[in-house]
C-alpha cells in the first residue's frame, strides 16, 4: 500500500481489519465513539454501519474530500438504513420488492399489505447479519406488533420470497467482480454468520445492464448487492450493503479480496 490508511471501525477485531493488517501490516484505526482526533491519512476506509444508534461516525468523514473516503459519505448514509435505499431504488426505478416501514403505522394498512402478500419478512431498518428478521403471517404479525408497538419500532415488512435464486454481487471499482449464490441451512436467512452456504456463479447476462446502472448510480467504490432471480427469470433487489463482510467472499472466491481493494485504492 503506497499511500497512508486509516480505517473508521469501532470493533477492531473484525475478519477484515485482521485481513488488512497482514496485508499492510500496522494500520490506522479509529474509533468515532472513543477516539477525539482523526488522523492524517491519504484514504479513509469506513468499516462502521448504522447497528450503533448513530450517525457520529458520518460527522467524522463528511468534511472529508470525497475522493479520500471509501465510500464516500453521500453514499455511506444513503445505503446506511433500508427505507433511505429502498426509497431511493424507487425513485430511480430499480426493481426492488415491495415494501412497507411499519414505524408509526397502523394495523389496517399494514392488514392490507399482508391481504396482498400472506406471509411477510420483518426486517429491523439497521441490521446487520441477519439479526431480527422473521417470516410472519397475519395472525402471527399481530402478536409480534404488540410486543414492538411504541418500544421498538424500526422496521419494515416485504414478501417473502421462495423459489428463487439468492445471488450476492460483489463489486469493485476497476475489478471484475465476484457472484456466488447463497442459501440459508435453515430459516431464511442466508447469510454466512447464520451458517448460509454459498457457490461462485456467472451472473445473468440478461440482468447485467440493471446492475451496471445501480453499481453507476450509487456512486460506492465497493460494496455488494444482494438480489433475487425469480423462476420467470425477473430480478428484484433486496439491498445494496455498502459495508460488506468479506469473509464468506475471500472463502467462497479464493481472491484476496483485500489485495484487490488496496490495489483499487492505489488507482484512484
Amino acid at each position: 500500500m503506497k499511500n497512508k490508511l486509516c480505517v473508521i471501525a469501532k470493533n477492531k477485531e473484525t475478519y477484515f481489519v485482521k485481513r488488512l493488517t497482514e496485508e499492510v501490516g500496522q494500520v490506522e484505526l479509529f474509533d468515532p465513539w472513543s477516539d477525539y482526533l482523526l488522523p492524517e491519512a491519504d484514504f479513509y476506509l469506513v468499516r462502521t454501519t448504522g447497528i450503533y444508534g448513530n450517525d457520529l461516525d458520518l460527522m467524522f468523514i463528511k468534511g472529508l474530500p470525497t475522493n479520500k473516503v471509501v465510500n464516500p459519505h453521500d453514499v455511506l448514509k444513503r445505503f446506511r438504513s433500508k427505507p433511505t435505499q429502498f426509497d431511493w431504488f424507487d425513485e430511480k426505478d430499480i426493481p426492488a420488492l415491495p415494501w412497507m416501514s411499519i414505524k408509526g403505522g397502523d394495523l389496517i394498512n399494514i392488514e392490507r399489505f399482508f391481504r396482498l402478500y400472506p406471509k411477510v419478512v420483518v426486517k429491523p431498518h439497521v441490521g446487520q447479519g441477519g439479526w431480527g428478521i422473521e417470516a410472519l403471517t397475519w395472525d402471527e404479525f399481530k402478536s409480534w406488533w404488540k410486543k414492538k408497538k411504541g418500544v421498538d419500532e424500526d422496521y419494515l415488512i416485504q414478501p417473502l420470497v421462495r423459489d428463487a435464486r439468492e445471488l450476492r454481487y460483489f463489486f469493485l471499482k476497476g475489478q471484475s467482480p465476484i457472484v456466488f449464490e447463497r442459501t440459508a441451512k435453515s430459516g431464511i436467512v442466508a447469510n454466512f454468520q447464520r451458517e448460509g452456504a454459498a457457490t461462485v456463479v456467472e451472473f445473468p447476462a440478461e440482468h447485467q445492464a440493471i446492475i451496471n446502472s445501480l453499481i453507476q448510480a450509487s456512486g460506492a467504490h465497493y460494496g455488494a448487492i444482494d438480489l433475487f432471480i425469480h423462476e420467470d427469470g425477473r430480478l428484484s433487489i433486496l439491498e445494496l450493503n455498502t459495508v460488506p463482510g468479506i469473509q464468506q467472499l475471500e472463502k467462497v472466491s479464493n481472491q484476496n479480496v483485500i489485495k484487490l481493494l488496496l490495489e483499487s485504492l492505489n488507482k484512484i
